[in-house]
Protein backbone atom coordinates (compact mmCIF):
# COMPACT_ATOMS: atom_id res chain seq x y z
CA UNK A 1 0.00 0.00 0.00
CA UNK A 2 1.57 3.23 -1.10
CA UNK A 3 1.08 5.83 1.52
CA UNK A 4 2.45 9.33 2.28
CA UNK A 5 3.49 10.16 5.90
CA UNK A 6 3.51 13.80 6.80
CA UNK A 7 2.97 16.42 9.57
CA UNK A 8 -0.58 17.47 10.19
CA UNK A 9 -1.37 20.93 9.60
CA UNK A 10 -3.79 22.95 11.31
CA UNK A 11 -6.02 22.42 7.59
CA UNK A 12 -6.06 18.45 8.92
CA UNK A 13 -7.30 18.91 12.58
CA UNK A 14 -11.01 18.22 11.66
CA UNK A 15 -10.17 15.25 9.33
CA UNK A 16 -7.80 13.49 12.23
CA UNK A 17 -10.98 13.81 14.68
CA UNK A 18 -13.26 12.31 12.09
CA UNK A 19 -11.03 9.05 11.56
CA UNK A 20 -10.16 8.77 14.62
CA UNK A 21 -13.65 8.93 15.89
CA UNK A 22 -13.85 6.39 13.13
CA UNK A 23 -10.98 4.43 13.96
CA UNK A 24 -12.25 4.37 17.65
CA UNK A 25 -15.86 4.24 17.70
CA UNK A 26 -17.56 1.16 19.40
CA UNK A 27 -21.56 0.42 20.20
CA UNK A 28 -20.19 -1.34 23.58
CA UNK A 29 -19.23 2.13 24.85
CA UNK A 30 -22.00 4.20 24.37
CA UNK A 31 -24.31 2.04 26.80
CA UNK A 32 -20.97 2.22 29.01
CA UNK A 33 -20.33 5.59 28.96
CA UNK A 34 -23.22 7.09 26.59
CA UNK A 35 -20.62 8.47 23.49
CA UNK A 36 -18.50 5.54 21.62
CA UNK A 37 -15.29 6.55 21.78
CA UNK A 38 -13.60 9.98 23.45
CA UNK A 39 -10.31 9.74 21.45
CA UNK A 40 -11.18 11.86 18.97
CA UNK A 41 -12.09 14.73 21.87
CA UNK A 42 -8.46 13.16 23.51
CA UNK A 43 -6.84 14.49 19.89
CA UNK A 44 -8.70 17.52 19.90
CA UNK A 45 -7.57 18.31 23.82
CA UNK A 46 -4.24 17.45 23.04
CA UNK A 47 -3.22 19.89 20.88
CA UNK A 48 -3.39 22.45 22.97
CA UNK A 49 -1.23 21.02 26.11
CA UNK A 50 1.96 22.49 25.92
CA UNK A 51 3.68 18.87 26.62
CA UNK A 52 2.07 18.55 23.26
CA UNK A 53 4.82 17.75 20.31
CA UNK A 54 3.82 19.21 16.97
CA UNK A 55 7.13 17.63 15.39
CA UNK A 56 5.86 13.91 15.74
CA UNK A 57 2.16 14.83 14.88
CA UNK A 58 2.12 13.16 11.28
CA UNK A 59 -0.51 11.97 9.21
CA UNK A 60 -1.02 9.02 6.45
CA UNK A 61 -2.44 9.68 3.04
CA UNK A 62 -3.51 7.52 0.24
CA UNK A 63 -4.57 8.96 -2.47
CA UNK A 64 -5.19 12.10 -1.21
CA UNK A 65 -6.97 11.27 1.77
CA UNK A 66 -6.24 11.02 5.04
CA UNK A 67 -6.30 7.44 6.67
CA UNK A 68 -4.12 7.35 10.10
CA UNK A 69 -2.28 9.78 12.42
CA UNK A 70 -0.31 9.48 15.53
CA UNK A 71 0.81 12.02 18.21
CA UNK A 72 2.87 12.51 20.90
CA UNK A 73 3.05 14.43 24.28
CA UNK A 74 6.00 14.66 26.80
CA UNK A 75 5.52 12.67 29.94
CA UNK A 76 7.74 11.59 32.77
CA UNK A 77 8.87 9.14 35.01
CA UNK A 78 8.90 10.38 39.02
CA UNK A 79 11.90 9.72 40.85
CA UNK A 80 12.53 8.33 44.31
CA UNK A 81 14.43 11.59 44.97
CA UNK A 82 11.52 13.78 43.87
CA UNK A 83 13.10 14.50 40.35
CA UNK A 84 11.29 14.26 36.93
CA UNK A 85 13.26 11.98 34.39
CA UNK A 86 11.30 12.84 31.22
CA UNK A 87 9.99 10.51 28.07
CA UNK A 88 7.43 10.92 25.44
CA UNK A 89 4.72 8.68 25.00
CA UNK A 90 1.93 8.36 22.20
CA UNK A 91 -1.57 8.42 21.19
CA UNK A 92 -4.40 8.22 19.66
CA UNK A 93 -2.71 6.29 16.99
CA UNK A 94 -5.71 6.15 14.79
CA UNK A 95 -6.38 4.42 11.28
CA UNK A 96 -9.79 4.25 9.76
CA UNK A 97 -11.22 0.93 10.15
CA UNK A 98 -10.93 0.23 6.19
CA UNK A 99 -7.51 0.62 5.98
CA UNK A 100 -6.43 -1.30 9.08
CA UNK A 101 -4.40 -4.22 9.09
CA UNK A 102 -2.56 -3.23 6.01
CA UNK A 103 0.44 -1.84 7.48
CA UNK A 104 -0.78 1.96 7.67
CA UNK A 105 -0.46 2.46 11.89
CA UNK A 106 2.84 0.30 11.30
CA UNK A 107 4.53 2.78 8.76
CA UNK A 108 3.09 5.63 11.34
CA UNK A 109 4.93 3.97 14.27
CA UNK A 110 8.49 3.18 12.39
CA UNK A 111 8.53 6.88 10.84
CA UNK A 112 7.29 8.77 14.03
CA UNK A 113 10.10 6.64 16.57
CA UNK A 114 12.57 7.37 13.65
CA UNK A 115 12.04 10.88 14.07
CA UNK A 116 11.95 10.76 17.61
CA UNK A 117 15.02 9.89 17.58
CA UNK A 118 16.47 11.90 15.52
CA UNK A 119 15.26 14.46 17.48
CA UNK A 120 16.81 13.24 20.67
CA UNK A 121 14.05 11.83 23.05
CA UNK A 122 15.41 9.03 24.61
CA UNK A 123 12.65 6.80 25.85
CA UNK A 124 9.16 6.08 25.44
CA UNK A 125 6.26 4.80 27.46
CA UNK A 126 2.76 3.87 26.67
CA UNK A 127 -0.35 2.03 27.70
CA UNK A 128 -1.18 -0.11 24.28
CA UNK A 129 -1.75 -3.54 23.24
CA UNK A 130 0.73 -6.30 24.63
CA UNK A 131 0.75 -8.37 21.77
CA UNK A 132 0.85 -5.75 18.98
CA UNK A 133 3.71 -3.21 20.18
CA UNK A 134 6.83 -5.54 20.89
CA UNK A 135 7.24 -5.77 17.35
CA UNK A 136 8.72 -2.44 17.53
CA UNK A 137 10.80 -3.02 20.47
CA UNK A 138 8.48 -2.26 23.21
CA UNK A 139 9.14 -4.35 26.42
CA UNK A 140 7.13 -4.26 29.65
CA UNK A 141 7.87 -1.02 31.60
CA UNK A 142 8.70 -3.35 34.51
CA UNK A 143 12.13 -4.58 32.89
CA UNK A 144 13.14 -0.78 33.70
CA UNK A 145 11.85 -0.66 36.84
CA UNK A 146 9.17 1.53 36.19
CA UNK A 147 5.96 1.50 37.65
CA UNK A 148 2.63 2.89 36.73
CA UNK A 149 1.82 6.49 38.90
CA UNK A 150 -0.20 3.98 40.97
CA UNK A 151 2.38 1.98 41.30
CA UNK A 152 1.09 -1.36 39.37
CA UNK A 153 2.46 -2.99 36.31
CA UNK A 154 0.91 -5.50 33.69
CA UNK A 155 1.68 -6.33 30.01
CA UNK A 156 0.09 -3.30 28.46
CA UNK A 157 2.15 -0.98 30.55
CA UNK A 158 5.13 -0.59 28.14
CA UNK A 159 8.53 1.12 27.36
CA UNK A 160 11.80 1.68 24.46
CA UNK A 161 14.50 3.28 24.94
CA UNK A 162 14.96 5.21 22.01
CA UNK A 163 18.78 6.39 22.73
CA UNK A 164 20.49 3.02 24.07
CA UNK A 165 20.98 3.64 28.35
CA UNK A 166 18.00 6.38 28.49
CA UNK A 167 16.54 4.65 31.14
CA UNK A 168 19.65 2.38 32.78
CA UNK A 169 19.59 3.59 36.61
CA UNK A 170 16.16 4.81 36.03
CA UNK A 171 13.39 3.63 38.51
CA UNK A 172 10.25 5.04 39.73
CA UNK A 173 6.77 5.79 38.62
CA UNK A 174 5.49 6.87 35.27
CA UNK A 175 3.02 9.87 34.90
CA UNK A 176 1.67 10.99 31.53
CA UNK A 177 -0.56 13.83 31.02
CA UNK A 178 -3.89 14.61 33.03
CA UNK A 179 -5.84 15.10 29.68
CA UNK A 180 -5.76 11.10 29.18
CA UNK A 181 -7.72 10.79 31.68
CA UNK A 182 -10.69 12.06 29.10
CA UNK A 183 -13.58 14.41 31.07
CA UNK A 184 -16.04 12.46 29.68
CA UNK A 185 -19.06 14.87 29.56
CA UNK A 186 -16.90 17.30 28.13
CA UNK A 187 -16.42 14.34 25.05
CA UNK A 188 -19.99 14.23 24.83
CA UNK A 189 -20.83 18.11 24.32
CA UNK A 190 -17.93 18.03 21.95
CA UNK A 191 -19.30 14.98 19.73
CA UNK A 192 -22.71 16.88 19.57
CA UNK A 193 -20.34 18.82 16.48
CA UNK A 194 -19.90 15.43 14.46
CA UNK A 195 -22.51 13.60 12.88
CA UNK A 196 -24.91 11.34 14.82
CA UNK A 197 -23.72 8.00 14.57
Amino acid sequence: MDITIRLETEQDWREVELLTREAFWKKERIEEMGIGCDEHYLAHTLRTAPEFIPELDFVAEFNGRLVGNIMYSKSYVLLPDGSHHEVINFGPLSVLPEFQKQGVGSALMRHSLKVATELGYGAVIFFGHPTYYPRFGFKEAKEFNISTSKGENFPAFMAMELIEGDLKGISGNYYELPLFDVDIDKARVYDVLFQKK
